[in-house]
C-alpha cells in the first residue's frame, strides 16, 4: 500500500482532495473497506494528514482509494 503526506483541501461526500509539499493536487474516493466515513472528511480540511491509499487501477479513474487516513501534528 502507498502513502502520500499533504493538506487536505476539498472533502466532499466520500471523496476529498489533497494538497502534496509541491502543491500538487491528488483525488481520492474512501475505499469500501475504510475506517474512515464520509461526515469524518469535513473536519480533517485544512489539515495535515497521511492517507494511505490503494492505486486507481486504470487509467480511466480519476482517484486513488483512500484505506486509512491519519491527523498528522501541524
Amino acid at each position: 500500500m502507498q502513502s502520500i503526506v499533504g493538506t487536505m483541501v476539498i472533502a466532499q461526500e466520500g471523496r476529498f482532495q489533497l494538497l502534496d509539499r509541491d502543491g500538487v493536487g491528488h483525488q481520492f474516493l474512501l475505499h469500501y473497506g475504510s475506517a474512515v466515513e464520509p461526515d469524518q472528511l469535513p473536519p480533517l480540511l485544512n489539515r495535515r494528514v497521511r492517507v494511505s491509499y490503494r492505486p486507481a487501477v486504470t487509467a480511466h479513474i480519476i482517484g486513488h482509494a483512500a484505506v486509512h487516513i491519519d491527523l498528522l501534528e501541524d
